[in-house]
């Protein structure tokens, strides 16, 4: 059987620095960066940062990579996946009445890049201190301390909509005092000692979109 795990939270909450600790400590999984592609600095920054043109020039790109990764993910035969962001992290970015065009976007796509469907996989959200996270964050980023706490919010709005609708909870990491071997040890526990409990992302937001 073939186990995927997401890694989810907001920018800077340590997800990246999760996954390089998983790649060393479980060498027979696949890693997954956020993106297959090189991205643009400005990926990287606030959405309030960033004009309107290039917020759309980026979304674009998003998509896209999101259609590649999904190929990549579905074609993979290895037992145990470790992927940084999942397709639902982008509903957390924007507020739930815009959830539906996004998830149209997605879809779109899909279509172009791939006719594969969203994998499948358990979802490990890392939530932290919006300060602590701001305080060690690339200041190239933009972003605030608030706009931090929002977005953390945002994902708390998708685990309360995905509790509500589908009876799925998600694995949490409190990262807040914890060493990063310590928030490792707390994902290993999860992928060696839990119930593998996966959540049909393809369902969700296909649902999402014709709601």
């Amino acid at each position: 059987m073939i186990r995927r795990y997401y890694l989810i939270g907001v920018v800077g909450v340590g997800k990246s620095t999760l996954r390089e600790q998983l790649r060393e400590q479980l060498p027979v999984a696949s890693i997954y960066e956020e993106w297959p592609e090189a991205m643009s600095r400005e990926v990287l920054c606030s959405r309030e940062s960033m004009s309107q043109c290039s917020a759309e020039e980026i979304q674009d790109w998003i998509f896209s990579q999101l259609a590649t990764k999904s190929r990549l993910i579905s074609a993979d035969k290895a037992e145990l996946q470790i992927i940084d962001r999942s397709p639902l992290d982008t509903f957390a970015f924007y507020p739930p009445q815009e959830w539906k065009m996004r998830a149209s976007h997605m879809i779109d796509a899909l279509r172009m890049k791939s006719a594969t469907p969203l994998a499948a996989g358990e979802l490990i959200f890392l939530t932290g201190s919006p300060k602590a996270i701001f305080e060690r964050m690339d200041t190239a980023r933009n972003y605030s301390i608030n706009a931090i706490a929002q977005q953390q919010s945002a994902f708390e709005i998708l685990a309360t909509y995905l509790a509500e609708k589908y009876g799925y909870k998600m694995r949490r990491i409190d990262v807040r005092e914890l060493s990063s071997q310590q928030i490792a040890d707390c994902a290993l526990d999860i992928i060696a000692l839990d119930d593998y409990s996966p959540l049909d992302v393809d369902v969700v937001v296909r649902e999402i979109e014709y709601a």
